[in-house]
């Protein structure tokens, strides 16, 4: 089985090693952000174990989604630990100190977060804003290894810390306003449409993975996927799920889970695709299932006096009849009515004193999850009123 997993992950690594940029390293990696984009080289010879290990969060698809929640002006910008809910990511094993290899926190570079132990870094990372010497090793204590450093794209960075910070999550401060997320890091891999502008690249790129797809060439899917992915190209649910399902169909069960939380985060929960991506998810996670699993049970004991509504089906407007729309809004009606009485209860959950910090974000959860099944069913409606209404006027 780990010989398996093995051959996967070369196989994996391999592949996005085909596809972005003009002359591309092979340990080049693209940072995009919801503030620009960067490209952080990464010093293979100088820290082979923390430029291995930060590839393999890289090839996860790990940090997408992850937050820069240390940003100090000045200092450094750090990043790699905590979703846009400020959850904190399961990591991988620790990484041995390899800050004696001459290479110090100077303006630009990329380096490993740690605590007080000095080979405890894992998937955070900093970027050093200034030469930061205190940060170094000195005689016979270990600083912080320096394992990368940007070579484009450095004013993406100091744009991120110009913004004004402030408490936010349980951060006292440091945290931006507005809060900014990486939403893809990637291999950087040969550009194979130069001279062309992002969105025409982008348009192309995107032109290929269908092709892929039309033809079920699974390994030229994921291919493509990466170089959209290392040009920075934005990925809807829709994308985010066909990449997760050739990402699982490759045998590329991390990747696969972290696109499918991203798909599970912004995709609408009322939609059948939701309910394949949350399935899909669980057989790819089992740990998580079963998480998930005890959190429902947990969340319906804390909230047993809730009642939660089915959210209701919305006719397409392109062949449905008047008496369907009007049965629908009046769903739709009684819908909003109930999920509002939920939201009641659930709040006066979150705001129970009794509860220990885990129930309390599970009720908070559920509230913030409600709400946006609330809205989603609102807009969906409105959308398919509008047009049942234009169609009734031609």
């Amino acid at each position: 089985m780990l010989q398996t997993m093995r051959l996967r992950h070369a196989l994996y690594t391999s592949l996005l090693a085909v596809g972005y940029v003009g002359s591309a390293h092979a340990v080049d990696v693209a940072v995009c952000t919801d503030a620009g984009n960067f490209t952080i080289e990464l010093l293979e010879q100088q820290a082979p174990l923390h430029s291995a290990n930060f590839l393999e969060y890289v090839d996860r698809g790990f940090y997408t989604g992850t937050v820069f929640h240390r940003v100090i002006d000045g200092f450094v910008v750090q990043g790699g630990g905590y979703t846009r809910e400020f959850r904190s990511k399961l990591t991988l094993a620790p990484v041995q100190n390899e800050s004696r290899n001459g290479v110090g926190n100077s303006r630009g570079t990329v380096a490993a977060a740690r605590t007080g132990d000095p080979h405890s870094a894992t998937s955070q990372f900093y970027i050093n804003l200034t030469n930061n010497v205190a940060l170094n090793a000195a005689g016979e204590d270990w600083g912080y290894t320096v394992f990368g450093q940007v070579t484009q794209g450095m004013e993406a960075v100091d744009g991120i810390a110009a913004l004004e910070t402030g408490p936010r999550g349980p951060f006292p401060t440091d945290v931006t306003d507005p809060l900014i997320a990486v939403t893809s890091m990637a291999r950087v891999v040969e550009d194979r449409y130069p001279g062309v502008s992002n969105e025409e690249r982008h348009g192309a790129l995107l032109g290929d993975i269908e092709a892929a797809i039309a033809a079920g060439d699974n390994d030229a899917v994921i291919v493509h996927f990466g170089e959209y992915r290392a040009a920075c190209g934005e990925l809807g649910p829709e994308l985010l799920f066909q990449e997760a399902n050739a990402l699982a169909e490759g045998g590329f069960n991390a990747a696969a889970t972290e696109s499918l939380g991203e798909y599970l985060r912004v995709a609408d929960n009322t939609s059948e695709t939701y309910l394949e991506a949350l399935s899909l998810s669980r057989l790819l996670d089992p740990a998580a299932a079963a998480q998930a699993s005890a959190n429902e049970q947990r969340l319906a004991e804390l909230t047993s006096d809730c009642t939660y509504p089915d959210p209701p089906v919305i006719p397409d407007p392109e062949n449905a009849a008047m008496e369907e729309m009007v049965a629908a809004q009046s769903a739709v009606q009684d819908y909003i009515e109930v999920s509002t009485e939920l939201l009641e209860c659930l709040e006066e959950a979150v705001e129970d004193d009794d509860l220990v910090t885990a129930d309390r974000e599970l009720a908070r959860s559920a509230y913030n999850n409600e709400v946006q099944v609330q809205e989603g069913l609102a807009t969906n409606w409105n959308d398919a009123r509008v047009r049942f209404l234009e169609l009734q006027e031609q």
